[in-house]
């Protein structure tokens, strides 16, 4: 039996829909207060037709990784873990929150895995744990111990989750971890990186400067499955297809949508000046890590998982094409 938590996520819900493809046993973790809808609405996405058949497969339990004595009842004959749970987030305030969350649930998640004796366990970090080695240079996996704990609360969270990870790794449980970039990949409502759509929207004539590391969802996804099923514990790993500016991104994006090229950049200052204005009119607040990623130059290098794996990564624009065809599909439905 396989076990995935955050199955109602984007990540999370990709991986179910490929493990009920192969016909897998699964196991969901689900919080009372989650729906499945956007789950089922990817499976019909994927699957058509099918799509029902196949979440029907899926086992459904109540569960929450912040409760550990409901974990123990989830893991019952669980032998493979993917921890698939995480808010991603680029809020500033309620920072203990944030780190608490990442930080007590992956510590929970593993110390059951360890008590029910799991045979495998893989965790979904992100490339915001890394640090930056070389800044201004290819970032890779050794990265984690330049870590500066003056970051955002998201990125404090996910390199302490890690560190859960290791710990209980030195305690006998086989783990490997992926480091995915920013994931783009199709997703209802308008969430992760299908906002970026929503926004350009409304504004395609702007961009940002600098770059960033991106990977479609479903590389993640046959990545995870090959490190697991290819034993290759005791492993970090970069999952990142390519380093593109925001320039350049924001102009695949405008024309896959039909809307005109970006051509005005933002800088630093005028973006800290409407963030200003925008955070005394507005509900909707824009943080300074919002500030420091539109602008930042963040290069990932995919070196290892590439040669460990032999992995091909499947080009960003034709990710952005799917994702552009499923927006513009979106908002037909809702007009």
């Amino acid at each position: 039996m396989i076990l995935v938590t955050g199955g109602t996520g984007f990540v999370g819900a990709y991986l179910l829909a490929e493990l009920a493809k192969e016909g897998k046993p699964v196991r969901a973790l689900k919080r009372p207060s989650s729906s499945t809808k956007y789950t089922e609405e990817l499976f019909i996405y994927k699957f058509g037709e099918k799509g029902p058949g196949l979440f029907a497969t899926i086992e459904w339990v109540l569960g929450d990784i912040m409760e550990i004595y409901t974990l123990d009842e989830a893991l019952q004959g669980v032998e493979d873990v993917y921890h698939c749970a995480t808010e991603v987030s680029l809020r500033d305030e309620a920072p203990d929150e944030i780190i608490l969350t990442a930080e007590k649930g992956t510590e929970n998640m593993v110390n059951a895995s360890l008590a029910r004796g799991v045979r495998k366990f893989c965790h979904v970090s992100s490339v915001a744990a890394l640090g930056e080695n070389n800044v201004g240079k290819e970032i890779t996996e050794e990265a984690f111990e330049e870590f500066v704990f003056e970051n955002s609360p998201y990125a404090v969270g996910k390199h302490l989750a890690e560190a859960q990870v290791w710990r209980a790794n030195g305690e006998g449980l086989n783990t490997v971890v992926v480091c995915p970039s920013m994931i783009m990949g199709a997703w209802p409502g308008n969430k992760g990186t299908m906002s970026m759509f929503k926004f350009i929207a409304k504004q395609s004539g702007y961009y940002t400067t600098g770059t960033m590391g991106y990977v479609d969802v479903q590389d993640v996804i046959m990545t995870m499955l090959a490190l697991m099923n290819g034993n290759h514990f005791g492993e970090r790993y970069i999952i990142s297809a390519e380093n593109i500016s925001f320039k350049d991104l924001f102009t695949s994006i405008a024309k896959s949508i039909g809307k005109p090229v970006p051509k005005r950049q933002l800088s630093l200052i005028t973006l800290n000046i409407f963030r200003f204005f925008n955070n005394m009119f507005s509900r909707t607040k824009i943080t300074s890590t919002m500030v420091d990623h539109g602008n930042g130059t963040y290069v990932f290098g995919n070196k290892k998982i590439t040669t460990t794996l032999g992995y091909t990564f499947r080009p960003i624009k034709e990710s952005i094409e799917e994702m552009g065809s499923f927006f513009m599909d979106e908002k037909s439905k809702r007009q």
